[in-house]
């Protein structure tokens, strides 16, 4: 479901001059000049941000006490229920068919005796075994679905289960919100397309392929923006194709304190960007920027990665999957927290930290996290077996150390 940058951009297509200047390196910022920001003020700020994309309508493909009965038919789907129906007398039924008007219970050919048969072996008469229940294992007409009955309220995901009942009742098509297109940017001149040998220095692009198959095993299309060098005019012109081509743009890389950090600059100057925050308290991921911008009369939702691929990944789950489920029309697009149990001791950071655990359960019914490995930004493996991430608290003077068997909240690592 991605798109290639062909599809989008002139061929020839000139590069785009930009306005930023070279910063002498001994003048550029020592700190950061963004205020730092909570993860969950960053989620607020975020949602506040984002819009629900336009709707549209799209098709789916896809009282009697009598122990010995006379059987007087057989009843099949589809079939007429001309039958007379009266005391002492039972209809045979399929499972799934309609039922004649005067037949007031059902009961499973598994509680009945034949008692008498014809030469061909079909039941003439049959004994009751179990003692029966008015109604018993009959749907009523309107028992799945009421007149009047909402099927799908707004803001509900449309799964297996709704088509199903869109189908059972005859409904073809619903109004449903458009999916977003995003695109997907890599910035860094020793950043290199994953099949390209590489050389002392470089570093082969994993940040794009794993958030390109991360979109896609939500349905989410992509455009490859692919991948910007370390100067203002590259990163522009990689950022209007990515502008002409997406509503959402997730960009890995130059958001840190680096001489050739230059994205935000680019955004600002360039594109006349509103940065919403530009660092929040979190480990994993302080670097990560969020802002908006103008683009052909059209809004655009920017996150600016941290480009260690264990960075980029954990922050476009906690911060770009919410802001597609809230353009998507969810109802609740922020992530669900559940409680599990540490099986070992875990020792806190300065910051509040993202671990990325396995879970299993215990006898008890209880998820118990286990440990990855290592949990440096760079190890992308640290991911690899991750059910879930652990919300972990700062660490303080008195509280530096999370004991094996403290309940801890976790988000699980799931499709949307």
């Amino acid at each position: 479901m991605s798109t290639s940058r062909s599809e989008i951009l002139l061929a020839g297509e000139c590069m785009c001059k930009s306005n930023v200047k070279p910063a002498k390196v001994s003048k550029r910022y020592r700190k950061s000049p963004y205020p730092m920001i909570s993860v969950p003020e960053a989620v607020e700020t975020i949602l506040k941000e984002s819009y629900l994309l336009s709707a549209e309508w799209k098709y789916f493909k896809a009282g009697d006490t009598s122990e010995v009965r006379k059987v007087i038919g057989t009843v099949t789907p589809g079939c007429q229920l001309d039958f007379d129906l009266k005391l002492g007398c039972c209809v045979r039924v399929s499972t799934g068919s309609a039922i004649p008007d005067k037949a007031d219970a059902v009961i499973q050919v598994e509680d009945t005796s034949v008692v008498e048969e014809d030469e061909e072996g079909n039941e003439i008469s049959i004994k009751i075994e179990k003692i029966v229940e008015k109604h018993q294992d009959i749907r009523p007409i309107g028992s799945d679905v009421s007149k009047d009955e909402i099927l799908i309220p707004e803001g509900h995901k449309i799964s297996a289960a709704e088509i199903g009942v869109l189908a059972t009742c005859g409904i073809l098509k619903v109004f449903a919100y458009q999916k977003p297109m995003v695109a997907l940017l890599s910035t860094g001149d020793e950043v290199l397309e994953p099949g390209t040998p590489l050389r002392p220095g470089c570093i082969r692009d994993s940040n794009k392929s794993s958030l390109q198959y991360m979109l896609y095993e939500n349905g989410i299309s992509t455009f490859d923006a692919g991948i910007a060098r370390d100067f203002a005019d590259d990163i522009k012109t990689k950022l209007i194709s990515a502008f002409r081509a997406a509503d959402i743009i997730v960009t890995t890389g130059s958001v840190s304190m680096g001489e050739k950090d230059i994205l935000k600059q680019v955004l600002e100057i360039d594109f006349d960007a509103v940065v919403h925050f530009g660092r929040v308290h979190m480990k994993p991921g302080k670097p990560t920027t969020f802002s908006t911008a103008y683009f052909e009369d059209k809004e655009k939702l920017i996150f600016s990665l941290p480009g260690n691929p264990v960075s980029a990944l954990v922050c476009f789950y906690l911060f770009v999957i919410p802001c597609i489920k809230k353009l998507m029309g969810f109802k609740e697009p922020r992530h669900a927290t559940i409680k599990v149990e540490l099986v070992h001791d875990i020792s806190l950071d300065e910051r509040p930290e993202f671990y990325r655990v396995f879970l299993k359960y215990n006898d008890n019914g209880i998820f118990l996290a286990h440990s990855t490995g290592g949990q440096q930004s760079s190890r992308l493996l640290s991911l690899q077996q991750a059910d879930a991430l652990l919300v972990l608290p700062p660490k303080s003077p008195q509280f530096s150390l999370l004991k094996a068997g403290s309940k801890v909240d976790a988000i699980l690592i799931k499709r949307i």
